[in-house]
């Protein structure tokens, strides 16, 4: 071959060439970032829109609405959902993946700016800006401290807030808890009465009186003067002493209303619960860190820890931050513990090859394919972009062994022209020459295996991309090494002449021709003739059939949750509880959980669990637990004891759940959709399938988004009475507004900051249905009540209508509990609601990890079947053969015997990661069956019949298939055994299949290759 001979001529310069690949690499791996996962961009574009004081029902029907049916008509939209809460609606839309964001961002803002006058007029305009899946806080900071919650969150807003954004990557920082700073000025509905204010003209009046404005410049001789006006409050006293219009004629504010610094209602609140030091905070902000989508969770966090003593020393005196999640220490922890699998694979590969070789020198040409192989590829890592992140490090802990196996066949076959009297370098051309077939085959056949995962389009295909390139970039680089350097090296360290062998290595010798005689006996007796080499077709029929029992017993799941030590309690109490009902709920569950040593911290969020799900009824509780290594039950086991403790508490809903970074997506793993067009009907079927499925097994925190609403007071005009008082709806409604929410006048500045000023009635004048109807209306003919010009009645009204494609839509939503598989407890609830017959325009629709597990699976099996077509395809090419391309791949039903027997032994499921890894088996198991089909085609090309051929060829190549097969294996044992503790929950399955399948597929394909080829060549000629 010209590239062997290339190197053998000339070393240095070969070796100076590949220096230069090991060179840049290095450099490259000291530039990668950190990653958990590759970066998956799904293109999604929000919608926001306040309406203050608006039902879900009103939001519904004037916000919601309206921006879906505008913003339909937009190209390659994959899904809208919307949600129609108290005051605000939220249009969440998904494009399909290879949209670009910023195009998608603009379409929607130009059709929302077309409707902008059909939305309501008091209404704010809507916010629309791409949304980032990921944009998640990748850090939590807790700010604590002697002053009140006022002050502590002005601190955490003007002050913190802006000074973590300037660290490189943060994108921005959510603040939770504390109590914004505002400016009531409060009336009592008496007094309103007695002066005949309208609160929306005082409103007006308090905006007109609060005004800066630049007057413009003139000149006076050479000096050009600008005058500016100054009218803004400076204080609360000004605001006072504001003369006030009344019936009574004018009255100092002061005088009839309280003018207060306060702050605004607390909705949300933030507690915190030291197990470890058994302290409690119970007022803190939360600081979530977002970082920017080209932003790293590790970049950041570093900075951060080196920037967070300086901010402290800036703080008042008594204040504290603490960092109470940070979730690079477990990227870091993952990515160390995946490269510590790299390090482990490949010491156990080198043993292997010593092992085998049984020669330091021929170990060394070998084992250098692998340090080559993996460094070299950084270098193309870096130029694709892409992180070091558990993918890309899993697909080169996964090619460990095939990166040693072109080398062993190369070495093995020099070997062999040694023995047979060649000079070295003689004996390096000619049998890196010979071999070039087999070798370029088994190469490629790994690659056109990963080609088609790296060019999937879908969600998985780009979640995979990084693991199957790099894969891909090793393998190839692999190939250079065994036409470059092995042949090199072979040619210049081998000794001429034969060593003494040591007595070990006559002992391994012997061995290996006591394995290759018993072989050679066994394959005698198969055969000796067509029958019995048909038998063992059949019997590996047999025994593939039989594996699909095991098959039946595999769980199907999504994807593995990885142990990261975080478990959320969500807690939802009836409509009409309120934030301090809420705490002693949190308190409760607190005690039960502390006299855990497993929890080291509880973070508890009140009023809110997600941004569709506000209400302070509602608690999102965030515990830590210790690291993996000091507990004895993980975190999916941990949540599984948390549901039994706090399964006796009364009047409240509590979902508790193992979280993951790598969990899937934001739903729960079970999740399906109940769609129609009637709200009411819905609920009948929601009823009716939860009573059908509450009690299947493995089955927990089944809830649904469909739930009654607050008490609602539904106030109707009557127009006569409005028309003969001189009002028009509209005054009703913003009077009734600002009497029940309150109105936002205007700002207050003070040290360059703005706070609101207010108007709002005492709380105790509009708690009561009755006093809601005494509020007071203002208009030119006389002063009313408000119960003289409408009419009253008091319902449920409803907490959150949902959309999703335009259908109203109820979801419903539940986990798995521990020891069940996902696919399992879908089969059992499909099964329990299949005979509910709904009316026409009803119907399922799955989410969550269900759908993306069966978009998976399909996606897989046409990769797969796509793999196979190439590999056959690459193999007739290659082989100049259409028969033999069929023996070869008759060795992928035996590895799936492995699969199925070996994941149903060790109890993993079949997930994303389990079927990737049958994909890559595809392209490692017909290696074996190319060496032998390859060697006995060149036995039978000098002459020799096909029993002949077959009980020579391959015997001789049982120790290439054994080594190259045993260094495979060895190199993803770290992974099957779950060498190290962060994200091994992924990397297990993978090398339990990859280890399993091989194993099978190498012992059948040793003895049903030859048989196949027996039968099907017994007459033929090459």
């Amino acid at each position: 071959m010209f590239l062997s001979d290339i190197s053998i001529k000339k070393p240095i310069m070969i070796s100076m060439f590949l220096l230069v690949f090991v060179v840049f690499g290095g450099l490259a791996y000291f530039s990668l970032s950190l990653d958990l996962t590759p970066e998956v961009d799904i293109p999604f574009v929000t919608v926001q829109t306040v309406y203050p004081g608006a039902g879900p029902k009103e939001v519904e029907s004037q916000v919601s609405k309206r921006i879906e049916d505008a913003v339909a008509t937009i190209s390659k939209i994959d899904m809208i959902q919307s949600f129609s809460m108290d005051s605000v609606s939220l249009v969440l839309i998904k494009f399909k993946i290879g949209k670009d964001g910023n195009i998608a961002t603009q379409e929607v803002k130009d059709k929302i700016d077309i409707i902008l006058n059909n939305l309501p007029k008091d209404a704010d305009r809507p916010i629309t800006k791409k949304f980032d899946i990921r944009a998640k806080p990748v850090i939590d900071i807790i700010l604590s401290g002697t002053m009140d919650i006022k002050e502590l969150y002005e601190l955490a807003d003007n002050r913190l807030k802006d000074r973590i954004s300037q660290i490189e990557g943060v994108a921005s920082v959510n603040i939770t808890g504390g109590q914004e700073r505002e400016i009531h000025v409060e009336f009592d509905n008496r007094i309103i009465y007695k002066n005949s204010i309208s609160l929306s003209q005082l409103s007006q009046l308090l905006k007109v009186q609060n005004i800066d404005m630049p007057s413009g410049q003139f000149k006076h001789s050479s000096q050009e003067y600008s005058v500016r006006f100054e009218g803004e409050f400076d204080n609360l006293e000004t605001i006072k002493n504001l003369e006030i219009p009344t019936a009574n004629g004018l009255k100092k504010l002061g005088k009839i209303a309280n003018v207060q610094d306060t702050g605004a209602n607390i909705r949300e609140r933030t507690i915190f619960f030291n197990n470890v030091l058994k302290t409690k905070k119970d007022n803190v902000i939360l600081l979530s860190i977002i970082k920017s989508i080209d932003g790293n969770t590790v970049n950041i966090a570093r900075m951060l820890r080196k920037e967070l003593p300086n901010i402290e020393a800036d703080l008042p005196v008594g204040s504290k931050l603490e960092i109470v999640n940070d979730k690079s220490i477990f990227i870091e922890s993952s990515v160390k513990d995946t490269l510590s699998t790299i390090f482990m694979g490949v010491i156990l590969t080198a043993l292997v090859l010593l092992f085998f070789l049984h020669n330091i020198r021929s170990s060394i040409i070998v084992a250098l394919a692998m340090p080559f192989s993996i460094i070299s590829t950084f270098m193309l890592m870096q130029a694709a972009g892409f992180t070091l992140n558990i993918m890309s490090l899993m697909g080169l802990s996964a090619s460990i062994g095939v990166l040693v196996a072109n080398s062993v066949v190369v070495l093995e076959n020099i070997f062999r022209h040694r023995a047979s009297g060649l000079k070295r370098k003689e004996a390096a051309s000619k049998g890196t020459s010979e071999i070039v077939v087999a070798v370029l085959a088994s190469t490629m056949t790994n690659i056109v295996v990963f080609l088609p995962i790296a060019s999937m389009s879908s969600l998985v295909g780009q979640f995979f991309k990084e693991f199957a390139l790099t894969v891909t970039f090793a393998t190839l680089f692999s190939l250079l090494v065994s036409f470059t350097l092995t042949p090199m090296l072979a040619s210049r360290i081998l000794p001429e002449r034969d060593n003494k062998k040591s007595w070990i290595g006559k002992k391994l010798e012997k061995l290996f021709r006591l394995w290759e005689t018993w072989y050679q006996n066994i394959l005698q007796i198969v055969l000796k003739n067509r029958l019995r080499s048909f038998a063992i077709v059949m019997l590996a029929l047999i025994m593939f059939f039989l594996s699909f029992y095991s098959a039946a017993r595999i769980g199907f799941e999504f994807i593995p949750i990885a142990d990261e030590g975080n478990i959320q309690i969500e807690v939802e109490l009836p409509q009409g509880y309120n934030l301090v009902e809420t705490g002693k709920l949190v308190n409760i569950i607190e005690g039960k959980l502390k006299n855990y040593p497993e929890v080291k911290h509880i973070l508890s969020q009140l009023g809110s669990i997600s941004q569709q799900n506000i209400g302070v009824n509602l608690a999102k509780l965030n515990i830590k637990l210790v690291d993996v290594k000091e507990r004895n039950m993980s975190s999916a086991e941990m949540a599984d004891k948390f549901i039994k403790k706090l399964s006796d508490i009364p009047n409240a809903q509590i979902r508790v759940a193992a979280i993951s970074s790598m969990g899937g997506p934001e739903e729960a793993p079970i999740t399906f959709f109940l769609q129609g067009q009637d709200i009411d009907q819905l609920e009948i079927y929601k009823n009716q399938i939860i009573e059908k499925i509450k009690n299947v097994s493995g089955l927990v925190n089944l809830t649904s988004s469909s739930r009654s609403g607050k008490p609602e007071i539904t106030i109707i005009p009557d127009r006569k009475k409005l028309s003969d008082a001189g009002l028009t709806v509209f005054d009703l409604a913003m009077t009734l507004r600002g009497a029940v929410e309150g109105l936002e006048a205007t700002q207050f500045k003070e040290d360059g900051e703005e706070y609101k000023i207010k108007v709002v009635i005492k709380k105790d004048s509009v708690d009561t249905l009755e006093k809601v109807g005494n509020i007071t209306i203002i208009s030119k003919r006389g002063t009313y009540r408000l119960s003289q010009l409408v009419k009253m009645k008091l319902a449920n009204g409803y907490s959150k209508i949902m959309h999703k494609d335009k259908y109203k839509s109820i979801s419903i939503e539940g986990y798995t509990a521990v020891g069940y598989a996902l696919g399992d407890v879908v089969s059992e609830i499909r099964k329990n609601i299949k005979d509910i017959k709904m009316l026409n325009g009803y119907k399922i629709e799955w989410g969550g990890s269900v759908e993306m597990m069966e978009e998976t699976s399909i996606d897989m099996m046409k990769t797969f079947l796509i793999a196979i077509l190439l590999t056959y395809m690459l193999l007739a090419a290659i082989l100049e053969s259409l028969v033999q391309p069929l023996m070869i791949l008759g060795t992928v039903p035996l590895a799936l015997i492995g699969v199925f027997v070996s994941l149903d032994i060790t109890g993993k499921t079949m997930s994303i990661m389990s079927m990737m890894a049958i994909i890559m088996l595809l392209g490692i198991v017909v290696n074996n069956a190319i060496l032998l089909i390859d060697y006995t085609n060149i036995l039978r090309k000098k002459g020799k019949s096909v029993q002949a051929a077959l009980i020579e060829a391959c015997p001789t190549k049982l120790k290439p298939i054994l080594m190259s097969t045993i260094a495979i294996m060895l190199g993803m044992l770290p992974m099957a055994i779950g060498f190290g503790d962060a994200g091994r929950e992924m990397r297990e399955p993978m090398g339990i299949v990859s280890i399993g399948g091989l194993f099978v597929s190498t012992i059948l394909t040793l003895i049903l290759i030859p048989s196949i080829y027996n039968l099907t060549y017994r007459r033929k000629k090459v």
